[in-house]
This record gives structure tokens, C-alpha cells and sequence, in this order.
């Protein structure tokens, strides 16, 4: 793990996220990569699901309304450093943002045959990767 950690450490830490999209996965540009997951998670989304609920009337008619507050809270992170990464045994990432967010890069999505992947091409793992979960505990990289 020593080596996939140092990795992601060396592209991204000091870097940004300039842009994102999100549909089937969220692509996160980061400096010159693409980061491509299936899952992403932030300790504040609660609180903003529940303010959008509560406050927002359109807000139960959005298709996929569990990611509105994912996109509000990676849209504030927008052009903050990333001052920290860890990797735990599963292979979630957690980046560490600068002025304190968290954003976590999850691997229990069930119905996927890849979880994240970190490229320059922004394709997906199938196509291009430096480094990439398949499955939750295991990661390949390209040497």
C-alpha cells in the first residue's frame, strides 16, 4: 500500500480540482488527471440533503436528488488544495482539502466491474489507467 499511497501523494496532493462531472461517474480533474469513481461521499451531505429538502420545493422532483448535495459540496471544494491523501484497505481515498473538507472515493459499489481510476485521458479503466480499483481491497498500476 506504501507505493499505491506515495502514488496518488505525488499527483495529486498540491493540486486542485479545476472542474467535475457527474452522470453514470463522477470525473474530477485534478492538475493533468482525471479522477473516475462510481462512488464519492462527504460527512456534510446530510446537512445540505436535509436543507435542500426542506427548503428547496423543486428539490423532490430531481432525478437523482442524493447527488445534488455531493455536487454542492465538490463545487465549494472547487480550486482548494489538496493538502492530504490516505488510503485504506479497501482502497477508499480520502482527500483532505485545504480549510478543513474531507471527500472520501468509495469502493462499495456492487454492480460495477471497476471502482475508481486516476488517468490523463479521462477514460475509463478498461482504456486507460495509472492507477485503478477494480474491486474493493485491490489495486492495479501501471508501471
Amino acid at each position: 500500500m506504501n507505493k499505491e499511497l506515495e502514488i496518488l501523494n505525488q499527483k495529486l496532493v498540491g493540486e486542485f480540482i479545476s472542474r467535475f462531472s457527474f452522470g453514470d461517474t463522477w470525473d474530477i480533474f485534478i492538475g493533468n488527471y482525471s479522477l473516475s469513481a462510481h462512488a464519492i461521499e462527504f460527512q456534510e451531505e446530510k446537512v445540505i440533503y436535509d436543507f435542500l429538502k426542506n427548503n428547496y420545493s423543486e428539490f423532490k422532483y430531481s432525478i437523482d436528488n442524493e447527488k445534488v448535495p455531493k455536487c454542492t459540496i465538490l463545487a465549494s471544494n472547487l480550486r482548494k488544495s489538496i493538502t492530504q491523501i490516505n488510503l485504506d484497505e479497501m482502497k477508499n481515498i480520502t482527500l483532505e482539502f485545504a480549510e478543513g473538507s474531507t471527500m472520501k472515493i468509495l469502493t462499495n459499489t456492487k454492480i460495477v466491474d471497476w471502482q475508481w481510476c486516476l488517468n490523463k485521458s479521462g477514460k475509463d479503466p478498461y482504456q486507460d489507467y495509472e492507477i485503478a480499483c477494480f474491486w474493493a481491497g485491490e489495486i492495479k498500476l501501471v508501471e
